[in-house]
């Protein structure tokens, strides 16, 4: 019985390898440049720094698929943000002391089905901020863009924890009709306490020629673990309209914290357009309201040029303003609020590249 087994097992695997093909494929990005910005600090002085991925943060993805035969494949992704100007890891900008993150821009392995979607388990991307990142036209940059609304809202997630979900099962479908759906829940690790730090996050897109219509949506419990209470609610929809050289988008998000009762609205309006192959330029204007107290409210808007020496090199200048009202804290770099009150300036120079 055991000598049948073992045949038994070879021939599969010989009938598995005799059909399936794999790779792997290292990728990402590297953004480095200078950066300076008036109103800094609460002092209101001006600084010039280097810019460690002042558009995009570098990163390095290790990525890889295996056809197991009949629209079958096995999937995964590994992602790891790094700060060029140093060398050091990003870890998902959290201090040493809470931990090393290696691959802190995700890590997860799945199954796709031609028919029936994609089911993956790990660190992934959430929904929500999906929708942000492939909706919006002025490019979800690091600077002046839909990228800054969930680093400088006031509910209980950082960007981090609206941008990824630890411990998550995640589902995409298949496209029909132009319509693609994608849900993904997380499970905190708390025996016995399925709602300690749960995330749940689902986002819609809908393509008609030119035109889409693409919505998420994310809530999210106590991150620290403390309490089982909902500290983070949001919902976001964009119109996006694209074409070979032009693309716009027009989007309105919504951020909640429901144990706390903050509640802000962001109105944005981004484009990109390529003037010519190696000159593209775009912008972005967003205005925040904020339902509870106006004196929170605030503006930024930016305008930035790149030319590309290849399809994969570009060297760029961005320039950008933030205003806010006497409690406003909006700044024009997406992880940087101001101080509030605080006007800022900023420009950003540096190249890209994507290997």
């Amino acid at each position: 019985m055991y000598k049948k087994l073992l045949t038994v097992t070879a021939l599969s695997l010989v009938g598995l390898d005799a059909h399936a093909q794999s790779s792997v494929t290292l990728s990402g990005i590297m953004d480095s440049g200078i950066s300076y910005k008036s109103g800094a600090n609460a002092a209101n002085e001006s600084q010039w720094a280097f810019g460690s991925g002042n558009l995009i943060t570098s990163r390095f993805i290790l990525s890889g698929a295996e056809d197991l035969g009949g629209g079958l494949q096995t999937l995964f992704r590994l992602e790891s943000g790094f700060l060029s100007g140093t060398g050091a890891m990003t870890n998902a900008r959290l201090p040493a002391t809470a931990g090393s993150y290696l691959f802190d821009r995700g890590a997860w392995l799945g199954l796709k089905q031609t028919n029936l979607g994609q089911l993956s388990f790990g660190r992934h991307y959430t929904p929500f901020v999906e929708v942000l990142y492939q909706s919006d036209a002025s490019g979800f940059e690091n600077f002046g863009s839909v990228a800054n609304t969930i680093y400088q809202t006031l509910t209980g997630f950082t960007g981090v924890q609206y941008t990824w979900a630890n411990n998550s099962v995640k589902y995409t479908s298949p496209t029909l009709y132009g319509l693609t759906a994608s849900l993904l829940t997380s499970f905190g690790g708390v025996a016995g306490d399925f709602q300690n730090q749960r995330v749940r996050s689902a986002a819609l897109y809908y393509t008609l020629g030119p035109f889409s219509l693409n919505g998420g949506y994310i809530d999210g419990k106590d991150p620290t673990g403390v309490t089982n209470e909902t500290v983070a609610r949001a919902y976001t929809v964009f119109l996006d309209y694209t074409q070979q050289s032009f693309k716009g988008s027009l989007n309105f998000q919504n951020f909640r914290n429901p144990a706390t009762g903050s509640d802000q609205d962001y109105y944005s309006v981004g484009a990109q357009y390529r003037i010519t192959p190696t000159v593209q330029v775009l912008g972005n204007y967003t205005y925040l309201s904020d339902r509870v107290n106006s004196e929170r409210n605030g503006y930024f808007f930016k305008l930035g040029v790149h030319y590309f020496l290849s399809k994969q090199t570009n060297v760029y200048t961005e320039a950008g303003l933030s205003h806010n009202n006497s409690l406003g804290t909006i700044g024009i770099a997406s992880v940087f609020p101001a101080s509030p009150g605080m006007k800022q300036r900023s420009v950003v120079v540096g190249v890209e590249h994507f290997f």
